[in-house]
């Protein structure tokens, strides 16, 4: 999808939202920042609740948005968890925490 037809959805599902401010900008911004920095960064650091609403305004923003993208490596949450374990068990919750004694070196 081109920046110009993500405008354009932008602007249709925006013109036709009914519902809480926020939860759109938070939709919005999910697909904004997610162009660069891919769909498993964003769905690491955005709550379920966010993700689902997003993927129901937007639909699924695994195929919108690529799965990774020129800025994933500066996202401290993936380079942790690459190092740390598989990155659906983070997801789901299976793996409860990051290895954040190694936060600290990584900065």
């Amino acid at each position: 999808m081109t920046d110009e037809q993500m405008m354009v959805m932008i602007d249709r599902v925006s013109r036709g939202y009914k519902g809480q401010l926020d939860d759109l900008t938070a939709a919005v911004g999910m697909l904004m920042v997610g162009r660069l920095y891919g769909w498993r960064v964003i769905r690491l650091v955005n709550s379920r609740r966010h993700w689902a609403h997003a993927c129901k305004l937007f639909g699924d923003l695994k195929v919108l948005l690529p799965e990774t993208g020129e800025c994933t490596n500066k996202s401290l949450g993936m380079t942790l968890i690459k190092g740390a374990g598989d990155y659906w068990d983070f997801i789901k919750g299976v793996e409860k925490q990051l290895p954040l004694h190694d936060r600290k070196k990584a900065v």
